[in-house]
């Protein structure tokens, strides 16, 4: 290994483990940390191109994709600012050489290192979680699933997005037949996943529910009837990838992430007035405003979900970096002006969670295992 390799990975693990001892001491990693790690990256990448370690491409498409991806896990509330700073410069200042011999998507650090941060950090949550409840707890847990208000309309709502889902493989399949394009069954579900979600998001937006569910619904059935031969190993071939990629989804996504959510409520949350709400506290619920027929605006306290940044109606989200100073004064002034009576003016509160110990781990995961850490195993 080359020596300015070794004095990447060292300046890298001092800056990881710099900021794991702030964030654990003084509940934030310094901005001598984020930007020492990002300015040392770039560095590195130019050092790799002019060594000829690493394509000119090949360090763009590091440095603006790994970009794309923290400022992304930023936008949805993931990552703090400056755990999604850290994550970047991390990811620039790996080191080309150490993954020379590993596949071509272990050789994409920013993706790597993602996995090997969120892994563990999901791992290590769900057996803290399990060990600190009981038997009962867990059961809790379980039914309180069944228990939601919206339960049986988020069933219907799946349901038709599984039809629709089905229905867009079959116009995939037929449109690249009539194209005359062959494309393997990953490139082709890849396709598929991709209409889904760009449909689904306009559809969500423009408010076509409805239509999607009880007009569009209906026809993609039809067409799955006439253009699929009526036998097992036809529709187990047409439909069976789609199916278990859902049930996976259902079960993870769906089921285990409300479980989770409820002992985690249940271990780490503490319920506050929003009078006490101080700079720095993670709320676990979201408030948002709601403006009625009569132009009456009301609030209402939903679940935890990934902050909407788009959404102007959210007036208080679930964001890691915590509650700014002007954020909390404007709700204890709308506490004071009674807008918050429906909910007894308390919010949920999240026990704040230290990232950069993750961080650093999943660094050291990357340069051990070359890669991601399911690497080693193979």
């Amino acid at each position: 290994m080359l020596n300015y390799q070794n004095l990447f990975i060292s300046l890298l693990l001092f800056f990881c483990c710099y900021a794991t001892y702030t964030d654990l001491r003084e509940r934030k990693i310094k901005n001598f940390c984020s930007y020492g790690l990002i300015y040392a990256g770039i560095l590195s990448q130019v050092i790799s191109v002019f060594s000829g370690s690493s394509g000119l491409l090949n360090s763009i498409i590091t440095v603006v994709g790994g970009f794309l991806i923290v400022l992304t896990l930023y936008w949805f509330g993931i990552f703090a600012a400056g755990d999604a700073k850290l994550v970047w410069g991390a990811s620039l200042l790996m080191p080309v050489g150490l993954f020379s011999e590993a596949s071509a998507f272990a050789q994409y650090t920013p993706t790597s290192l993602i996995i090997n941060i969120f892994v563990p950090y999901c791992v290590i949550l769900v057996m803290y979680l399990c060990l600190k409840t009981n038997v009962q707890q867990k059961w809790q847990a379980f039914m309180s699933i069944f228990q939601q208000e919206d339960f049986r309309q988020q069933i219907f709502e799946m349901v038709f997005r599984l039809i629709f889902l089905l229905g867009l493989r079959v116009v995939v399949t037929l449109s690249l037949g009539w194209l005359g394009i062959e494309l393997r069954l990953w490139h082709q579900l890849l396709v598929v996943f991709s209409l889904y979600f760009i449909l689904s998001y306009y559809v969500k937006k423009v408010g076509l529910e409805r239509i999607r569910n009880y007009v569009v619904s209906v026809v993609m059935i039809q067409l799955m009837i006439i253009t699929t031969p009526w036998t097992l190993d036809a529709w187990s071939q047409a439909y069976a990838p789609l199916l278990k990629i859902y049930l996976f989804y259902l079960t993870v996504f769906f089921f285990g992430r409300y479980f989770i959510e409820n002992l985690d409520s249940m271990v780490l949350d503490r319920e506050v007035n929003i009078s006490d709400l101080k700079e720095g506290m993670v709320p676990a619920e979201q408030i948002v405003r709601i403006k009625g027929d009569d132009a009456e605006v009301t609030y209402s306290k939903q679940g935890f979900a990934l902050p909407n940044v788009l959404n102007s109606n959210i007036v208080l989200g679930t964001l890691p970096g915590g509650v700014s100073k002007e954020k909390a004064a404007q709700l204890k002034q709308l506490s004071e002006d009674g807008k918050f009576e429906d909910f007894d003016n308390r919010i949920r509160i999240q026990r704040s969670l230290r990232f950069a110990p993750m961080i650093c781990l999943g660094v050291i995961l990357t340069i051990l295992c070359r890669g991601p850490f399911f690497m080693f195993f193979q």
